[in-house]
Formats: structure tokens, C-alpha cells, sequence
């Protein structure tokens, strides 16, 4: 005689609601408990036809990299990490991952017809280089959609995004604290969304401590370390700029050319001036001195995203929503106390 799922659920110590979700192939349940389960199902004979086969894939989720210049996006640790969560959030939900390349200069129309000619129930659009007037093409395949690593007032869908405004002020905030009130910024000269929302969280931490915003210590450099580089050593050497005592980075590669210049102009890190930057990617430790830095839980917003997705592919009817998931700092070297 087959076994029943609630006799499964007590062998396996498990609650009935838990079995059942894995059985009718539901998300929110781990890898380690789904496998458990169907594992026991097969050896204890539960007749898993009738629920379809919980291995089969549900169908794909589409994940589309939208590319303006690739300044920001490219083959970093950062969306590295990033991928890898969605396609764990994938394996966890049954559903494939399909991965497609998107470029602003080339033909957007064709771009777009060859989505559409591709089947997947769900897009993630990761939209750190997006422009806001490029989101209707995307609107126009009509399928459940989150945007990954961006925010638009004026769009109406899920987002899932770093609370960048946090993630600024609060290291903006630790170098204040440390004692370090001359507390420049190192801005992209690159306009990213991300970048946008720190340089708010930057202010609002000079406004908390009561400091000037208007001041000779941002500096505007290219969003990687050999263009930060350069730009900071031309700067350094040619514009008879004020350096300030401290300094808050749009993300560590601009911290890392950063820092480069400046010791190659005989500075001394952290004792003349100190940095800190934003994302925890692995060059933070094998610079010297290891760089203090905001970490951005990769992965896991990557796996939020996915589980998202799925929600807005079983729910479309439900008002979209915007999450935004918090930093931490990680203290290391590059900050004088």
C-alpha cells in the first residue's frame, strides 16, 4: 500500500504543511529539506505521479544584464555572487535559468523581438546601468518582472535593491565617529542609480554631525581601479587640490585607485588620510591596508530577487512592492581611530 504524505511527514519528522510544499512543488523550501523529502517519497513508494514529477522543471526564469557602457557591469566578484544566488533561488523553486545580454547601442528592437521569441514564465531584469526610458521595452513582453540592483519612483513593479542610502551613511557616519571630520567623497563620474542614492546617504551624514556639505573634498572618478587611479594621480599631481582626512568611496575599486594615487604621492594610509568603501569585494583584503568597507549581501539579494519572482508569477494581481536589503560594516585597516 502507497504511503500517504502525512505519513511521510511523520517519518520524516517533518510538519505536514512542510511535506506538502515540496510535494506540490511549492517555493520557500530549503534545498537540503526538498530533496529529504522527495528522496523518502521514492524509497517509501509515495505515488509522486499523481502530483507530476517534482524534479521536472516548472519552466525558466529569464534573467536579462542590461549593459549601457559596462563601466559598472561587468565580471566582478559582485555579480559574480549576485548570479549565483538567483540561480541557487532557481534550483530552490524548480525553475531554470536562462541568461541573456542586453546593450543599450545596439538595435533595442531586436534585441527585445528575440526575447519575445524565447519561452520563460518570469524576467529579472538586473538594472544597475538602466535608464528609466529603456524599462517600457521591457514592460512590453508582459510577463511577471522584478528589477534587480536599481529603483525608479516614476516605474510601477518589484524591486529588489541595496539600501544604498543606508549603506552610505552609516560608513560616512563610522569615519565621523573615529574622529575623522574632514570626510571627503569619492564619487563615480559615472551616473548610476546606486551611486546616486549613496551620494544622498553621504549628506545626510554630514547633516546629521552638523558639517558643511560644501566643501573641496569630492572628487568625481571613473567607477574601477585603474580608471580611479589615474584620474585621482592626475588630480593629485595637476589640480592642487585640498585633501581631506577621510574618505567614503562609491564602491572599493574606486577606493582601491584611490588609494594607489595617493600612497604613490607619498600619503601614508590610514595615518594621513583614511578610507572606506562599499560593496566587501575580495580586493578589500589584498590592498594595503586591508580596505574597511560596507558588505552588500550578494547572494542572498540575488535568491530574495528569485523568490520574488515566483511570488509575482503565482500572485500578478497583488501591488508591487520595493525591497531594499541592508549593509554591514566590515572593519579592517584603512581607518585611523
Amino acid at each position: 500500500m502507497a504511503i500517504s504524505a502525512k505519513e511521510l511527514a511523520q517519518k520524516l519528522n517533518l510538519s505536514a504543511a512542510t511535506v506538502s510544499m515540496v510535494l506540490n512543488r511549492k517555493p520557500g523550501i530549503s534545498e537540503k529539506t526538498r530533496n529529504l523529502v522527495l528522496c523518502a517519497a521514492r524509497e517509501y513508494g509515495y505515488d509522486l505521479s499523481k502530483k507530476g514529477d517534482p524534479d521536472a522543471p516548472k519552466g525558466a526564469v529569464q534573467l536579462v544584464i542590461y549593459k549601457k557602457d559596462g563601466a559598472v557591469v561587468t565580471d566582478t566578484h559582485f555579480f559574480a555572487q549576485l548570479t549565483e544566488g538567483i540561480d541557487q533561488g532557481c534550483k530552490e523553486a524548480g525553475f531554470d535559468l536562462q541568461i541573456s545580454y542586453f546593450y543599450a547601442n545596439q538595435d533595442v528592437n531586436a534585441q527585445i523581438r528575440s526575447l519575445s521569441d524565447k519561452s520563460f514564465q518570469g524576467l529579472l531584469l538586473l538594472g544597475t546601468e538602466l535608464e528609466k526610458e529603456y524599462f517600457h521595452y521591457f514592460r512590453s513582453l508582459k510577463v511577471p518582472l522584478v528589477v534587480l540592483d536599481t529603483y525608479f519612483e516614476e516605474l510601477d513593479c518589484d524591486s529588489v535593491l541595496i539600501n544604498n542610502v543606508q549603506g552610505a551613511y552609516l560608513a560616512t557616519n563610522y569615519l565621523i565617529d573615529s574622529g575623522l571630520t574632514r570626510v571627503g567623497y569619492l564619487r563615480s563620474s559615472y551616473p548610476i542609480g546606486n551611486f546616486a542614492e549613496r551620494a544622498d546617504g553621504y549628506y545626510k551624514a554630514l547633516r546629521h554631525h552638523r558639517i558643511p556639505s560644501e566643501h573641496p573634498y569630492v572628487h568625481r572618478l571613473t567607477p574601477s581601479i585603474e580608471g580611479a587611479y589615474q584620474d585621482m594621480l592626475h588630480l593629485l599631481r595637476e589640480g592642487n587640490i585640498e585633501t581631506a582626512q577621510a574618505y567614503f568611496a562609491d564602491n572599493d575599486l574606486i577606493a582601491a585607485g584611490a588609494m594607489r594615487a595617493f600612497r604613490e604621492c607619498g600619503y601614508s594610509i590610514p595615518n594621513d588620510i583614511s578610507f572606506i568603501g562599499f560593496d566587501d569585494m575580495p580586493v578589500c583584503d589584498f590592498l594595503e591596508p586591508p580596505l574597511t568597507t560596507m558588505e552588500v549581501p550578494k547572494q542572498y539579494m540575488g535568491k530574495l530577487a528569485v523568490e520574488r519572482l515566483v511570488h509575482r508569477i503565482a500572485q500578478t494581481s497583488e501591488p508591487p512592492i520595493k525591497i531594499e536589503v541592508s549593509t554591514r560594516l566590515r572593519e579592517r585597516m584603512s581607518v585611523k581611530k
